[in-house]
């Protein structure tokens, strides 16, 4: 009987590290969201461009019971393309794939995010640079928001 005892004991204080030591995944979250802006340019070669497609967002976090603070992490996909305003040139937007990682003791937790792709012309204009401004809600129910403010065009590099 004692060494019943012995290992529960043991067990039971085994539980309890693990539980107040590591961090434990408690929420996972997905969102698409629907860009349809047009997108203003700052290259002379350029032209606005009329972007239509989705950001798909997969979100989770962990939280460290030690620190109480929440690990957020946040993937994004973007299939976007686009009309030139000028040209009427189609563009295709590469199928670009980002990951951000932050730790806040907030929830919900707010970060804004730049990302920019490549927007592959179709036709004699030239490809562009995008830049998207992002701004991102996330809190610790399992719920994200995201919002895109604003979107330009740069000349790409070759």
């Amino acid at each position: 009987m004692q060494g019943c005892f012995r290992i529960l004991s043991f067990s039971l204080a085994l539980a309890v590290v693990i539980a107040l030591g590591t961090p434990a995944a408690l929420a996972q979250s997905t969102l698409d969201v629907n860009v349809n802006q047009t997108a203003a340019t700052t290259c002379s070669s350029g032209e606005p461009v009329a972007l239509n497609g989705n950001l798909h967002f997969g979100y989770s976090f962990t939280t460290d019971s030690t620190t109480l603070t929440n690990r957020y992490q946040v993937t994004i996909a973007s299939n976007l393309s686009g009309i030139g305003q000028t040209t009427q040139t189609s563009y295709a937007g590469e199928n670009a794939s980002f990951a951000f990682g932050f730790t806040s003791p907030d929830s919900p937790a707010q970060f804004t995010v730049q990302l920019g792709s490549r927007l592959s012309s179709q036709g004699s204009a030239p490809s562009l640079t995008l830049s998207q401004t992002l701004n991102i809600t996330v809190d610790t129910s399992g719920n994200i928001s995201a919002s895109v403010p604003s979107s330009s065009t740069q000349c790409a590099a070759n």
